[in-house]
């Protein structure tokens, strides 16, 4: 029977298996309850449960208090802090150890430790148990923190009383006792006269305070005479009698001078004791202390008794975090028996029976007790199931009994985590019973194989029409018994047309050889499925009578008209994408040789791959002419894709054309920080945090290495230049994610060879549907500031709301909490460096509800995995598996970046620094919250406004809007109003779209196509923020008119009845009625029936019916046109602040994969260009980017970026060229120029080369709206002398 390895339990659970540990007494199981943490039964298990011997004693732990030393609460957390707990049984005087360390970083999280057992040494163990020099029995316990964020570490050690039974039974025995005095007084009958025969309380005493006085007198050393009187009477003669336990006790007989000298130690010893031989002593002093309190109480009544140390329970629970963990209100109501976090004292008998209470086995099991708090309970079932998932069907089992047990309130938590891990995939064990049940067979059946399963399960299919039950049931089966078939079996359709786009992730739309890709995708992922993914090409093949898809099916082959970089790849028999030019040549020469009579396809191959590469070599071996159709010297140059980086190409290209940022990159050095000036590094806040000196070295390689390449670009004559690996892993992961990222891309070199390509970009297959999310999703606080990336940003959406990332949440590492931006966590192992201190003049009391949203980022950026650990392989991986971070991550991380290798020009009033990349890309956003007691606002940074176009078609402006309106919140009992305005906008603003959403039938998220309407100049007067009462009441009343308007759609999606999917509206559903009726009314009645008698009232109500819901329609109709005119055109003469369209950023694929290209428009030219990677070409059709295209799966914008109108041709720049010929033997050796139209400007060089405040461009007479609405390029007096724009 294999036992689990990594179940672990809470900090509670622990202490309260300590206390019902007891080593001297192994359980009928022989089950340790230390090491070997439940459940470890079998299914089937017969037997006993218990793990407590009814013997066992119910320990009651007090303090040695010199051997005990708890770190102070504010560095117990410290790397290297240490707390250890001594204590000791006062009822069979074994003793305790408990020791806890952070040996690393620091624990930041305030969680409940969960303890996973890692080693030890214990009776019946692997490792031989321990024996101390004293004859004690030693047994080890080592434990870890599961919690990632942890490094808590506990040891426990458990050790034998140092007292022999022998030495107990010569102290306390009354005749031994009765025997020694009586041959003293005998011996000295003068001498002892008057003495009484002691007690056994007495002679425990004297020898405690022989002891103790040898532990802590200041003069040690002094012996006793043998002839002592109280020793005499105690010991024996001298001291013959106990001459064995004196001597094991270190105390020396001197024959000669008749005395015996106590155990020498040193009493100046710094405690806690750490010498062997002094804590030997004081454990027995402890011992001495127990026994005396174990006497009858005549004697205790006679005898002054030292009391015993104070009870330990509190120092365990403190120094393991413990003491204050969170409890059930309604534990009294809970049927448990009293546990020693609760009552100390005697234990219930329930603890001593060899029966394990079932209802006590469900919190055993969880590693939890019994009076936690259920949310407690949940976040403890949740780590248990992280680090024992094979047992999570056991655990959600035990989790659901306590919440039935328990009821209430609690019931009502417990059940939310249930239907969590329900929605997640999760099960009980007895829903796989169920399953079985579900098709008729029987769980426990021995005979059952996978085929008979599967085959049973097709059967079903044919006879039901419940097939999502019969595959959630199914996969249920195929998950409980490790069975990939099974579970493919389950979630697969390939009946028809439809399932059989299901299957392999493709629609009406997708082209043939993306198909032959996605089978490819299949098979490799899964070589048991190629029945079904054949079967599955074959329907579509035939459903589109396609010639190219049947010749796949017949022979593997592409025809020639479907090749592409994938097809090319495998048919020269190159499993790894990365493969040099002599091993593609290689390849091609071996295919040519042994099957020449294919050598067409070969060449086309070739061709396909070498165009890819863009290599020379290759080229001129396919024969393809190298000479350019454009102008190279006119033409903004490609960028090749290195490996799924086709979305790191857009953002390349767009970054490259912005000019002042190109300069800035080109004339680095006049902007680079000084690492060596402290005292910049010391004020340095980008993002809300201190940057720490790692992140500003690293932040100034990317800059580096993006300024080769933007050189490059300018300089290369070929028609497309390829980034360096180097430029793309910084590019790609953040300072904070390159330590995880780093360690993935070393244990990564197993994964499946890529998949295929769309239009020549490097895809990879659907990896599953995403991790579903509950509909219910918990809101957050409404007294959470709001994040600093955008209007609109919910900075507790979910990673799986994103369409940036193509890893399942279940291979995600989600333990940290989520933040409001990325590039605003500094990296691990500077956390201690980089913490930013609040904000004084900030009131967290007062801060402002962020703005809900629907959870959504951009689509994922598609990975494809190397596959070997070299360095060269390795950064190639870690590039691929940045190219999986959120979209929006690496846009903020050039940005941050870029901060952190300039050196300011300046701080904020907040610290937050002020240099070239927040005046060109950075705007800030005052937030507006009234209630009953008044009006407060907030303002923030940030780089780009979110948009949601996941719910539904929409224009730019009604996007925005929804950055911005107002919306009702609560706060406390009440409700509040709450909007935002801009108050400071960049020259650059970047609007990011956002189109997931989430589908509560199948559980997986998808991506929305709607269409946004994008107009090239919008114009932003309308969301500043003014005191100029006529824009605020224009905004209001369009809020009162956006809340009419959604009335009006509510009620003609009512009278169209959309929700009912009948395609029947109101007034066709009382006109078919009427005439149902009415043909009912004209059946003539034949024998034994009688012919329908209607009134004829109801027909002509019917019919009123019809023309009133027809009349209403209309009427609504037309009122949500005017609304809308209204709405569109109440700012149409607020026309002072124009932006210009200047990029549109595209995905074209779903959730799970795609390809990402680029619009920029030249403005000194009036074109548009398509940057598709290494392919740049010239728009012919403007509609591509304006129009909707009508098809079922669109390319679809989601991020844009406009520009000020009155700087755009000062900001935008895309074609800068100065090609070197590679034959003239030169090398470019030219310094770029500083950022394009800048200079250093002398206090009195006043130059407003900077849009003008608003209040100026729209005509007023005075200022009446905040000077930091003027473009932040413009700062005349504060920042004067540093670099602005000009002509």
């Amino acid at each position: 029977m294999a036992l689990p390895q990594k179940a672990g339990k809470t900090t509670p659970r622990l202490v309260e298996d300590v206390y019902l540990y007891d080593p001297a007494q192994v359980p009928g199981t022989g089950r340790n309850l230390l090491s070997q943490v439940p459940p470890v039964y079998s299914e089937h298990h017969n037997g006993s449960f218990d793990f407590i011997s009814p013997a066992a004693c119910r320990h009651n732990y007090v303090t040695k208090a010199n051997q005990t030393n708890i770190a102070p609460e504010a560095l117990r957390k410290r790397p290297g802090a240490s707390s250890k707990v001594s204590a000791m049984c006062s009822k069979c005087r074994c003793h305790l150890q408990v020791v806890v360390n952070y040996p690393s970083r620091p624990n930041p999280s305030s969680h409940i430790h969960h303890l996973v057992y890692k080693s030890g040494r214990q009776k019946g163990g692997a490792s031989t148990v321990e024996m101390t020099g004293k004859g004690q029995v030693a047994e080890t316990f080592h434990y870890r923190c599961s919690h990632l964020s942890c490094a808590a570490m506990v040891s426990l050690r458990v050790l034998s009383p140092v007292l022999s039974p022998q030495f107990v039974h010569l102290l306390t025995d009354p005749d031994s006792l009765r025997k020694r005095a009586d041959e003293a007084f005998a011996t000295h009958p003068e001498r002892l006269e008057g003495m009484a025969p002691p007690l056994p309380i007495n002679v425990m005493d004297n020898l405690r305070m022989y002891i103790s006085n040898a532990l802590h007198d200041s003069q040690p050393g002094r012996s006793i005479p043998s002839t002592n009187k109280r020793f005499m009477v105690s010991f024996g003669v001298e001291g013959a009698p106990c001459k064995e336990l004196l001597e094991f006790l270190d105390f020396t007989y001197f024959e000669n001078e008749g005395v015996w000298r106590p155990p020498q130690v040193n009493s100046t010893t710094e405690k806690p004791y750490q010498d062997t031989s002094i804590i030997f002593l004081d454990d027995v002093v402890h011992e001495l202390l127990a026994l005396i309190h174990s006497q009858p109480a005549s004697e205790k009544r006679v005898s002054r008794v030292a009391p015993l140390p104070s009870l330990a329970l509190n120092d365990i629970l403190f120094a393991l975090d413990a003491s204050e963990y969170p409890k059930s209100p309604r534990a009294q109501e809970f049927e448990m028996p009293s546990a020693p976090l609760v009552h100390p004292s005697p234990p219930s008998a329930s603890f001593h029976s060899n029966v394990r209470l079932p209802w006590k086995r469900f919190y055993e099991d969880l590693g939890v007790v019994e009076n936690m708090s259920s949310a407690t309970i949940v976040e403890a079932y949740n780590q248990q199931v992280s680090v024992d998932p094979a047992r999570a069907p056991f655990y959600l089992k035990c989790l659901k009994s306590i919440g039935t047990l328990r009821g209430g309130q609690d019931w009502d938590i417990i059940d939310q985590a249930v239907q969590v891990a329900y929605s997640e995939g999760k099960y009980t064990d007895d829903d796989v019973v169920e399953a079985y049940k579900y098709f008729g067979l029987w769980h426990d059946d021995p005979n059952l194989t996978d085929d008979s399963i599967i085959g049973k399960f097709y059967a079903f299919l044919s006879s039901t029409n419940q097939e999502t039950e019969a595959r959630q049931q199914l996969w249920r089966i195929g998950h409980s018994r490790r069975s990939e078939r099974i579970i493919f079996a389950s979630e697969e359709r390939v009946s028809t047309v439809e399932q059989a786009q299901v299957f392999l992730g493709v629609d009406d739309q997708t082209p043939d050889d993306f198909i032959t890709t996605m089978y490819t995708a299949k098979i490799n992922d899964s070589p048991s499925s190629k029945d079904l993914a054949t079967r599955a090409v074959k329907l579509i093949a035939d459903a589109r009578n396609s010639v190219g898809l049947n010749h796949f099916i017949n022979t593997g082959e592409t025809v020639a008209s479907e090749m592409d970089i994938g097809d090319a790849y495998r048919l020269l028999q190159i499993p790894d994408r990365t493969a040099d030019e002599e091993a593609i040549m290689a390849a091609y020469t071996i295919c040519v040789d042994d099957n020449p009579e294919k050598t067409e396809d070969y060449n086309r191959a070739l061709n396909i791959i070498a165009k890819e590469m863009n290599s020379p070599m290759l080229r001129n071996m396919a024969g393809i002419t190298t000479e350019p159709e454009q102008n190279l010297a006119d033409w903004p140059v490609g960028l090749q894709n290195i490996g799924n980086t086709c979305y790191l190409n857009s953002l390349l290209q767009f970054y490259f054309s912005v000019q002042p940022f190109r300069s800035m990159v080109l004339d680095y050095e006049n902007f680079q920080l000084d690492l060596d000036d402290q005292e910049t590094l010391e004020k340095k806040q980008v993002g809300s945090r201190k940057v720490v000196k790692k992140e500003v070295e690293r932040s100034q390689r990317f800059l580096g290495e993006l300024r080769v390449l933007f050189q490059d670009m300018i300089t290369s004559p070929q028609s497309a230049v390829t980034p360096g690996q180097e430029l793309a892993r910084l590019t790609l992961i953040s300072p904070e994610n390159e330590t995880a990222i780093r360690r993935r891309s070393t244990i990564s070199a197993g994964r499946s060879q890529s998949l295929g390509d769309i239009g020549g970009a490097p895809i990879l297959g659907p990896l599953g549907p995403p991790q579903p999310i509950l509909e219910d999703q918990p809101t957050q606080s409404l007294a959470a500031d709001i994040g600093d990336s955008g209007p609109g940003k919910d900075p507790m959406a979910s990673d799986v709301d994103s369409e940036a990332t193509l890893v399942s949440e279940g291979n995600r590492n989600d333990n940290s909490a989520p933040t409001e931006s990325k590039e605003n966590i500094p990296p691990p192992e500077d956390a201690a460096e980089s913490e930013s201190k609040p904000d004084p003049k900030i009131n967290t009391n007062d801060s402002i509800p962020p703005r809900p949203e629907l959870p959504s980022r951009p689509p994922p950026v598609p990975p494809r995995p190397s596959t070997k650990i070299d360095r060269q392989k390795q950064l190639i991986e870690e590039v691929e598996i940045g190219a999986q971070q959120d979209v929006t991550e690496v846009i903020n991380n050039v940005l941050f970046q870029s901060q952190c290798a300039i050196k300011p020009r300046g701080f904020s009033q907040d610290g937050e620094q002020l240099d070239q990349i927040k005046d060109l890309f950075y705007g800030r956003t005052r937030s507006y919250i009234s209630t009953e007691g008044g009006t407060r606002s907030k303002e923030e940074w940030w780089c780009d406004i979110k948009v949601d176009v996941a719910s539904g078609s929409r224009d730019i402006y009604s996007a925005i809007d929804g950055a911005f309106d107002v919306q009702r919140i609560s706060v406390g009992n009440s409700t509040a109003e709450q909007y935002g305005s801009i108050s400071q906008l960049p020259p650059v603003l970047q609007v990011q779209v956002q189109r997931v959403q989430f589908d509560a039938v199948k559980k997986s998220s998808f991506k929305s196509t709607d269409h946004l309407e994008l107009l090239e100049t919008i114009y932003m007067d309308r969301y500043m923020d003014t005191s100029k009462p006529e824009i605020v009441d224009r905004r209001r009343q369009c809020w009162e008119w956006k809340k009419s308007l959604k009335s009006l759609e509510d009620r003609r999606l009512e009278l169209l009845r959309k929700d009912d999917n009948d395609g029947v509206d109101m007034s066709t559903l009382f006109r078919t009625t009427q005439d149902a009726l009415q043909d009912l009314a004209d059946i003539e009645g034949g024998p034994g029936y009688d012919a329908m008698d209607f009134d004829s009232q109801l027909f002509e109500d019917l019919d009123q019916l019809s023309e009133i819901a027809t009349s209403e329609l209309h009427s609504v109709e037309q009122e949500i046109k005017n609304t809308q005119t209204m709405i569109s055109s109440q700012f149409a003469d607020y026309r002072n602040l124009p932006y210009r369209l200047y990029a549109v950023f595209v995905h074209h694929g779903s959730v799970s994969f795609g390809h990402y290209y680029i619009y920029i428009y030249d403005f000194r030219k009036d074109l548009w260009r398509k940057y598709n990677d290494e392919y740049v070409t010239e728009v012919q059709n403007v509609d591509e980017i304006f129009k909707e295209d009508g098809t079922r799966n669109p390319p679809t914008p989601y991020f844009l970026v406009y520009v000020h109108d009155q700087l755009k041709d000062r900001l935008a720049n895309p074609v800068c060229r100065d090609i070197i010929d590679p034959m003239s033997g030169f090398q470019v050796t030219e310094t770029p120029i500083a950022m394009q139209g800048v200079h250093a400007m002398k206090p009195s060089e006043d130059m407003d080369v900077d849009p003008p405040p608003y209040h100026e461009a729209s005509g007023a007479p005075d200022s009446t709206v905040d000077s930091a609405l003027a473009n932040p390029l413009k700062r005349k007096s504060e920042d004067a002398g540093r670099p602005v724009l000009e002509n």
